[in-house]
């Protein structure tokens, strides 16, 4: 799925989740981000209700073309702390295996994309390969998964690394998917 490019036009997003666009950031930058969201009609936002996504993407492309996609990796990371997470999910493989439901959750009127996800385990590690094919910028989907990996991390983690794979194709640069490599050292 393209960047920026909801699915249908009736695709919702909770309300919630906007509201982490802003709440990454400190309050002086703040009123800026929601300039831009006010700008796309995202307006009087409340965490309990549904809005239509396609405003809300362009807000964040926007706000990408302003202060740079690195500002939506924090974003993505907010995104995750409050994305609702079924109460059963308590360890970090339970987490990636629940990334499509977690999803759907957020969203409704349309399909907001997916993840899939592949596991390998190796002496030390445990790696999740996930491929991501959903209308969310590149940089903040990277942000998701981090704070998701920080949010669900094995006590018993050394070290807990996201990077994206280079060697694939990137949504950023017009592809459907990205894929990103979160390796779990024990």
């Amino acid at each position: 799925m393209a960047e920026y490019k909801a699915s249908t036009p009736q695709l919702e997003i909770l309300g919630g989740m906007i509201v982490s666009v802003w709440a990454a950031f400190p309050e002086s930058f703040q009123k800026s981000l929601r300039e831009v969201l006010l700008k796309h009609g995202v307006a009087d936002v409340s965490p309990e209700h549904w809005y239509l996504l396609q405003p809300t993407l362009d807000a964040l492309k926007e706000i990408e073309e302003k202060f740079g996609h690195h500002i939506l990796s924090q974003v993505g990371a907010q995104a995750a702390l409050r994305a609702p997470v079924p109460p059963e999910i308590k360890t970090f493989a339970q987490c990636m295996a629940a990334l499509n439901v977690t999803i759907g959750r957020m969203h409704r009127g349309g399909s907001p994309g997916g993840y899939k996800v592949e596991e390998e385990k190796g002496e030390g590690f445990i790696r999740y390969r996930v491929a991501a094919s959903t209308p969310f910028p590149c940089s903040l989907t990277r942000g998701y998964l981090e704070s998701f990996a920080q949010r669900f991390r094995p006590a018993d983690a050394k070290d807990v690394l996201v990077t994206h794979d280079e060697k694939l194709p990137c949504r950023r640069n017009g592809a459907d998917t990205c894929t990103y490599i979160v390796t779990v050292w024990a």
